[in-house]
């Protein structure tokens, strides 16, 4: 028998590592249970029964699941043969396990590796968003990334799925190359060529968003077609704010409004003044990344790639608030990128409103109250200035 102290421990372990999120009082279960969380309002109140069910629930549903096979009857390997032309599949390799569930697969063929995502219980359109956006990128020929070959359903088994998977071209990175000095300048050209490049023009028309709506992480994005920058922006900004206080299908238990009353105010005035921060900027619509934190991107030889993009039509200067936000990158890639596209007035002030909103996502995300401390203390900045 587990003592309580030792099953308590246990889940205040798993909110501190992220597979509880939840905040304060607040405990619910993980993206992989899709629901099932429950919210308790004060631990110690929790009987022992409650206790052995919020730890089982932690461990996400249970029994069989669907698992990669080479043989005919697989999805994956059928579209291996089908799609890519194999006419063998030899096996495949586990080389990585997220928190939301994907998982990154080597597949081996006759005809060489291919890169394989998968995730158990979302939907394809999720790897769909993403292959458009691999494309989009590719159409540009500037920064390089995979080439996605095919999105495909995988089967409901017990109580996983129905799932989906993903098919990319395999890339040799070299690991840790994306904080190499040749791939960080690299990836600071390129970039700045995407977000310069006029191949989408007849896509976008001159106007913000993109052709489908799409994912940042786990946030669904709305990428509706608008012609002013700041009304886009204020809208997923406002999208952003508003979601944090309703219940996710990966279970983050939502913020109380009567908790998060400054976080709301100072959001509110900070989408209010939008328009006029932007009057005189001139903002013209490029093609952004979206997503592209250090773990976004890679090196393969002799030149800087990146993968798993939030795609959409936007300011360039958004792709590098987030690029500045987590890290990890050098003057090699801000001294490469500004050769191309200087610093323009106002620069350091547009990129806290963008903090602002991928700081928001990232509650949405995990509910994180350190992160909640840091995006007001970034909200009084931009409203009393």
């Amino acid at each position: 028998v587990v003592p309580r102290v030792v099953k308590k421990n246990m889940i205040g372990f798993l909110i501190q590592s992220g597979l509880f999120l939840g905040r304060k009082s607040q405990i619910s279960t993980c993206s992989r249970v899709r629901g099932r969380g429950c919210t308790v309002d004060n631990i110690e109140d929790v009987s022992d029964e409650e206790l052995d069910s919020l730890l089982q629930q932690a461990n996400g549903p249970t029994g069989d699941k669907y698992q990669l096979s080479t043989s005919q009857s697989d999805p994956i390997a059928t579209a291996l043969r089908a799609v890519c032309g194999c006419k063998e599949v030899k096996g495949f390799e586990l080389m990585d396990s997220r928190w939301n569930g994907n998982e990154a697969i080597r597949a081996d063929t006759d005809r060489g590796n291919y890169f394989v995502k998968i995730n158990r219980v979302e939907d394809a359109s999720v790897f769909m968003s993403e292959a458009v956006g691999l494309t989009t990128i590719r159409k540009t020929e500037t920064v390089y990334c995979p080439m996605p070959l095919h999105v495909g359903s995988l089967p409901k088994v017990g109580e996983f799925g129905p799932g989906a998977f993903l098919i990319l071209e395999w890339l040799p990175l070299v690991p840790f190359g994306a904080s190499r000095p040749e791939a960080q300048e690299d990836l600071g050209h390129s970039l700045a060529m995407m977000h310069l490049s006029s191949a989408m023009d007849e896509i976008h028309e001159g106007k913000f968003g993109f052709v489908i709506n799409n994912y940042l992480s786990l946030t669904p994005m709305d990428n509706r077609w608008t012609d002013d920058w700041s009304e886009f922006l204020a809208r997923r900004i406002g999208v952003l704010l508003q979601s944090l206080f309703e219940p996710k299908v990966y279970a983050r238990a939502p913020f109380k409004k009567d908790e998060s009353s400054e976080l709301i105010n100072l959001t509110q005035k900070l989408m209010e003044s939008l328009k006029d921060r932007f009057v005189d900027v001139h903002v013209k619509p490029s093609l952004l990344h979206g997503d592209l934190w250090i773990g976004n991107a890679g090196f393969i030889k002799d030149k800087a790639v990146v993968y798993d993009p939030a795609c959409f039509f936007g300011h360039a200067e958004m792709d590098l608030a987030i690029m500045e936000l987590f890290g990890g990158f050098t003057d090699k890639f801000y001294n490469a990128y500004h050769s191309r596209i200087p610093k323009a007035e106002g620069f350091e002030e547009r990129s806290k409103i963008y903090k602002v909103y991928h700081y928001l996502n990232q509650l949405n995300l995990f509910g994180n109250e350190q992160v909640k401390v840091e995006v007001i203390k970034l909200l009084r900045e931009l409203v009393e200035s």
